[in-house]
């Protein structure tokens, strides 16, 4: 493996490593230590026959061995996410989504394949099923806090240029859901900083609401007028002086 690659990736390749011990400690995963081993000294080849050989093992497990090793999966994944070539798409295709998603049908109400299943496929959906479930459960409602804060963002961060993406409609009910995600943990110290951002982007979202009644000039320039302090971002003009 080139020097260059290895410092570039090193955080990786040292989960893959502290990975592949802890896999080879589990009978039924010992495959799968072998997969992050070979994964961690650049042999991509070598890494993935062992992964297939792993898919081939697990096919077999009944329905038991394969929600504990899918778990067992999942919960090393979780406490070591700089290992992001662990969880690769055929495992995740061909092994822990079907193994969640048949959890799901036969026990709808379990907790535990609804929530690795909307972490997994990033679902807003199934993450705010999951925690309706369990209001308790810190990870699942930091998460749906930092994607509603994301899909705020991303609606809002042009309108420096007079341009809001996707539905104002759509990102106010995103507002409204950030509130009662933030209103309902348990210490809501722990969202202090996103209990600041949400009062932001109510502020910037109405904001824009009432200058679009408007229909005119900039909203940058509007908003000065009427001294709101919003973070736009710097623009800079590189044509010919």
């Amino acid at each position: 493996m080139a020097a260059g690659m290895y410092h570039s990736n090193r955080r990786n390749f040292e989960g893959l490593d502290a990975l592949a011990e802890e896999l080879r400690a589990h009978p039924r995963l010992r495959l799968l230590g072998d997969y992050c081993g070979l994964r961690s000294r650049g042999l991509r080849r070598q890494a993935l026959a062992a992964l297939e050989q792993f898919l081939k093992l697990a096919s077999e497990f009944d329905g038991p061995e394969a929600r504990a090793a899918a778990v067992d999966i999942l919960e090393l994944h979780d406490r070591t996410k700089e290992a992001h070539q662990f969880l690769a798409q055929p495992l995740r295709a061909r092994f822990l989504f079907p193994v969640l998603e048949t959890w799901m049908e036969d026990e709808p109400g379990s907790i535990t394949p609804l929530r690795w299943l909307g972490f997994l496929k990033h679902s807003d959906h199934l993450l705010a099923r999951a925690l309706a479930m369990a209001p308790d459960d810190l990870p699942v409602r930091r998460r749906l806090v930092e994607r509603t804060l994301h899909h705020i963002n991303y609606a809002t961060h042009h309108l420096d240029e007079n341009f809001f993406i996707g539905s104002v409609d759509e990102t106010v009910e995103d507002l409204k859901s950030l509130g009662t995600y933030i209103e309902g943990a348990p210490d809501p110290v722990l969202f202090a900083a996103a209990a600041g951002e949400l009062r932001y982007f109510e502020a910037l979202v109405a904001d824009w609401i009432a200058f679009s009644r408007e229909g005119a000039g900039s909203f940058p320039a509007w908003c000065a007028e009427r001294k709101r302090k919003y973070r736009f971002a710097a623009k800079y003009d590189y044509g010919s002086s």
